[in-house]
């Protein structure tokens, strides 16, 4: 493999791992779509929490990482020298990108609840959001909604 392909199957690799990566926070974070937003929120229990993931971006990032990889590991030493071995090659590249497309939706999805809760007026709802902070049945919280979503929220003052 010559030193080109080699770093740019290494560099593919390093962009394809730091597009996973957020830098962690102290402080709750919410989506900017939720700032200066008036939410209603109502109080009430949890009675249902399923653990859950929140599907991962599919992006042509994982897919051309992959056909690069793919197409890379089936050229031959000497290079391709045959309809045979460009046939090999064009299968891998497009085998890598399909394989590519799914280790990044794999890896950028996220843990998550779903939140199932008895509102005081009696009703049910049911919400997923992204974990941390992690629910459990029994749980006093506030559930706010708007027209832009909804989140649930522990509620110190029950």
């Amino acid at each position: 493999m010559n030193a080109k392909l080699l770093f740019g199957s290494l560099l593919t690799g390093v962009i394809l791992l730091g597009t996973g990566c957020t830098i962690p926070s102290s402080t709750a974070v919410v989506p900017s779509s939720q700032a200066n937003q008036l939410q209603t929120a109502e109080l009430g229990t949890i009675v249902k929490v399923n653990n859950v993931a929140i599907e991962g971006r599919r992006t042509s990032l994982g897919q051309y990482g992959g056909a690069v990889i793919g197409g890379a590991a089936a050229v031959p030493k000497g290079g391709i020298t045959s309809k045979g071995g460009a046939l090999a090659a064009a299968g891998a590249s497009v085998a890598g990108a399909i394989i590519g497309e799914s280790v990044e939706e794999y890896a950028t999805r996220k843990r998550a609840q779903e939140i199932t809760v008895q509102l005081k007026n009696g009703d049910l709802v049911t919400i997923v959001q992204a974990a941390p902070p992690d629910f459990a049945v029994g749980d006093h919280v506030q559930v706010m909604h708007s027209p832009a979503g909804a989140r649930v929220a522990m509620n110190m003052d029950f």
